[in-house]
């Protein structure tokens, strides 16, 4: 017998299926991990199929060296979810296999030693003999079984008791997996009443994961509709008749909540994936579903290739969010797609859920692609009350504070009230930028072509790109002068002004500085959920999921900062934000107001944000899209250059865009193709990497891997690296 192996070796020379014989008497398997011989060294490949044929002459073929696992990694469903990966995203065989194999594998289980006591009575001769060896079998008598470990520290042994003790057979010693996670246990809940419109969407999705149909839906529903009850009863359908469910949530700060929601209803038979936990606790919590275990996946991006085999059920939460696409490694997969190819292929049930869907999945549930379930209202609770503030008129007024005067008279009001605030800025740090008020100088990365972030606390200038931080000084490097300013604003100083005007305010700060430990994004949410604090500040992590009955007031301090990013989708972002944060407020029985400040109160993203107006907000963008040709009307590639020399960097983008620009003319493609650049990228230098890019339009995206494919392939200097990404969600 022969086997089919991917070999781990990221080259577009090895980039293919290799044979090698199965020694006799070894059960290999399809989807395990094995070493195998290659070019004079073993190296890990994976097998993807098994024949009893071989494609070349026997006697060239090697011998498998050895298994690397006792079982599969990889069913044929997801070797076959790979090979779509390969070609959809253009990346190697193997780093698709490598994304939907889980994180820790190769530490493997956690074993420990256990102690049982293995007779029903302890001789009494011992306690004479060998009173050591009669106080442990007493002490066993009532504790066993009982980790090695913990009986030497408590009895304070010497392990020569202990194997004295085996020799006679008065104990067993053995080997037991430990998890190294596990969900909190968590009081059961009961399904909640519907309302008529989250019923008739439970009943229409429940048709489709009844009779296993492949279909797809966009369930539209306002901030605080009832979504998640509307996915735990689907999820109890699909239980029912013995399929399995996926939640994909947008970052870990969702997962607190949501994990327990799904906790509360479904018990241990919830895993949860998500980069929070270390390689070795994601690695059991795969297992756990390997082994069947567990019904439900909760997670973020990863966790759609949890390896069920009976899937009926995937469901993306937020579905518009950016961070369900991964944008730094290969292949750059959008787990939207994937979920959607993985549910073609299983038979499963697709729904996307958002109170703001992204432009192209909604203009394809107008089109007929998705089914669209829509919910209009809140569940007996009113929509909150959104003020617009323009700060140019608080300025003029005289008013130089980062707060508005409404928004400050509301914050004094709801602290009276003690009910809670969410006061939102999606920048971190304490400004954005410092300068010299007589020489204009502003202290900048020596390594990326960004100014440097002001952080109070540390007292330090820091590059939110490369890490690279230096303390700051009292005078001006450049002229010496005293004169220093601190431009633009960021959470921290929303903190520090917060603390200023309100010293006995408690507050909270959840931004990428303060959830760097591990946990403490659940402690900083229910720290608030339960009342240890007032005001909560943060970035677009706060701007979702969270359900706190006694947030009554939300505050955003400048909704300008994403509106002005040098980024087509920048409009779309700033709606998204906005009508999220907003839908913080008034979940409860109290009602809610939101105070948006803006220097843009005309802009539509604003207007149709403080109108809580999804579809106006589309009507509008869907015009422009189709303008100037970008998404959902075509799909884009960016081709970024980065290299250590400027000139060899902005050479090879030329010669990138010669090249793409031949192989448009090559295909003879009917369809709208646009070449942008080659030019700069808009952040030109990250970690001393110059940086330039050449970004395509195209109506086929067939034509775009094409070009992909070719790039991939070409030659260049040791130096420099090409990063491809097609329908990028970030293009700076």
């Amino acid at each position: 017998m022969f086997a089919e192996v991917v070999v781990d070796i990221k080259s577009s020379n090895t980039d293919r299926v290799y044979t090698y014989r199965i020694p006799e008497g070894m059960n290999v398997k399809i989807g395990m991990r094995v070493s195998v011989p290659f070019n004079n060294r073993f190296i890990e490949g994976y097998v993807i199929s098994i024949t009893d044929k071989a494609s070349y002459s026997v006697d060239k073929i090697k011998d498998i060296h050895r298994i690397l696992d006792s079982y599969s990694i990889f069913d044929e469903k997801m070797i076959e979810l790979a090979k779509w990966m390969k070609e959809y995203y253009k990346c190697y065989f193997s780093e698709a296999l490598q994304t939907i194999m889980p994180v820790g594998i190769k530490q493997g289980e956690k074993k420990v030693k256990v102690v049982k006591i293995n007779i029903d009575e302890i001789p009494f001769q011992l306690s004479k003999r060998a009173p050591k060896q009669y106080e442990i079998l007493q002490y066993l008598k009532n504790r066993s079984p009982i980790r090695l470990s913990e009986l030497v520290k408590v009895l304070n042994i010497d392990y020569g008791v202990i194997r004295s003790l085996q020799k006679k057979g008065y104990i067993e010693i053995y080997e037991e997996e430990v998890l190294r996670f596990s969900v909190k246990d968590i009081e059961r809940t009961k399904p909640l009443l519907l309302t008529e419109e989250q019923q008739r969407a439970v009943e229409e999705v429940k048709s489709s994961i009844l009779t296993g149909t492949f279909d797809k839906y966009l369930l539209f529903g306002v901030t605080g509709s009832g979504k998640t009850e509307v996915y735990l009863q689907l999820i109890d359908e699909a239980i029912k008749i013995g399929k399995s469910a996926i939640v994909l949530v947008p970052e870990i700060s969702l997962t607190p909540q949501t994990i327990e929601r799904f906790v509360s209803r479904f018990g241990n038979r919830v895993a949860v994936i998500h980069s929070g936990l270390s390689p070795g606790e994601r690695f059991d919590e795969w297992r756990k579903v390997k082994n069947g275990l567990v019904d439900v996946v909760v997670g973020v991006r990863n966790a759609v290739f949890a390896p069920f085999n009976n899937i009926g059920l995937i469901i993306i939460d937020e579905e518009h969010e950016t961070t369900y696409k991964q944008s730094d490694l290969r292949p750059k997969y959008n787990a939207k797609e994937v979920a959607e190819k993985r549910c073609e292929i299983e038979k499963a049930v697709l729904v996307m859920a958002s109170a703001t869907p992204s432009l192209e999945t909604y203009y394809k549930a107008n089109k007929g692609e998705y089914k669209l379930i829509r919910l209009t209202k809140r569940i007996n609770v009113s929509m909150p009350q959104i003020e617009v503030v323009n700060m140019s008129e608080e300025l003029a007024s005289g008013n130089t504070s980062i707060f508005s005067r409404k928004l400050f008279s509301y914050i004094k009001e709801n602290l009276k009230r003690k009910e809670q605030t969410i006061l939102f800025l999606n920048r971190r740090g304490y400004s954005s930028f410092v300068s010299c008020r007589d020489c204009g100088y502003v202290p900048k990365c020596p390594n990326c072509d960004i100014s440097l972030t002001y952080h109070f606390e540390d007292k330090k200038l820091v590059c939110h790109y490369c890490g690279y931080e230096e303390t700051m000084k009292e005078t001006c490097p450049k002229c010496g002068s005293k004169r220093i300013r601190y431009l633009g604003i960021g959470t921290e100083r929303v903190e520090n002004d917060i603390k200023k005007f309100f010293p006995n305010a408690r507050v909270l700060r959840m931004d990428v500085d303060t959830t760097r430990k591990k946990g403490s994004h659940e402690k900083i949410f229910y720290d608030f959920r339960n009342g240890k604090a007032d005001i909560l500040i943060g970035t677009q992590m706060i701007s979702k999921g969270f359900d706190i009955p006694n947030v009554t007031l939300v505050g955003v301090i400048l909704a300008d900062i994403t509106l002005n990013l040098p980024d087509f989708r920048s409009s779309e972002r700033t709606f998204q934000l906005l009508t999220q944060v907003a839908g913080r407020a008034g979940r409860g029985e109290k009602p809610g107001r939101v105070v948006i400040q803006t220097y843009e109160d005309d802009h539509y993203s604003i207007v149709t944000a403080k109108q809580q107006n999804y579809v106006k907000f589309y009507n509008e963008e869907i015009k422009y899209r189709e303008i100037f040709r970008y998404p959902p009307f075509s799909h884009l590639m960016n081709i970024v250059i980065s290299g250590e020399e400027e000139e060899e960097v902005k050479n090879t983008a030329a010669n990138t865009y010669l090249t793409c620009q031949k192989l448009i003319n090559k295909l003879q493609n009917k369809s709208y193709n646009k070449i942008l650049g080659p030019a700069p990228a808009p952040i030109s230098k990250i970690n001393n990497r110059y940086r330039w890019q050449v970004i395509l339009k195209s109506e086929d995206r067939n034509i775009l891997t094409e070009i992909a494919e070719e790039i991939q392939k070409m030659k260049y200097s040791k130096d420099i690296r090409i990063a491809v990404d097609i329908d990028p969600l970030n293009i700076m």
